[in-house]
């Protein structure tokens, strides 16, 4: 089954869910932490010194997080489905109540973040800045 796994720092675990990557090609992945009481999504990588969460109209850098996880064997099937504006299907990944996972391209770059619902956009962390799109992926368990 898939899971959230704890990590910190540059420290990405195995079978951890690819997302998306930088400019460059590095990959990222799916992290979690929580801000402001707020279980929020946001990028990982091995080349990243932390979780980069978008919150607040910036990134947070933060040391101990979560990294969305399947294991080899494990059941269920996700994938990334088209959405605008706060729209979420059913069965979209939920890491706190109105927060979703999702994704969007940005400068050569496809960058994992939160869809807040409320207002109609997704959120990403890019260049030191929370960056919001109408237009997004959510990350959705299809089975």
């Amino acid at each position: 089954m898939a899971h959230w796994a704890k990590t910190e720092g540059c420290n990405i675990p195995e079978n951890a869910v690819r997302a998306g990557y930088e400019e460059d090609g590095r990959p990222l992945y799916i992290a979690r932490a929580c801000i402001d009481g707020i279980m929020t999504p946001g990028k990982a990588g091995c080349h990243l010194a932390g979780a980069f969460i978008p919150y607040g109209g910036k990134v947070h850098i933060v040391q101990h997080y979560e990294i969305f996880v399947m294991p080899s064997g494990s059941q269920g099937f996700y994938k990334w489905l088209p959405d605008l504006k706060g729209y979420v299907p059913l069965n979209a990944v939920e890491t706190a109540p109105g927060v979703f996972v999702g994704r969007f391209q940005h400068c050569g770059s496809l960058v994992p973040g939160k869809i807040d619902w409320n207002n109609g956009c997704a959120y990403i962390p890019y260049g030191g800045q929370e960056v919001s799109s109408p237009c997004y992926e959510s990350f959705v368990c299809i089975k």
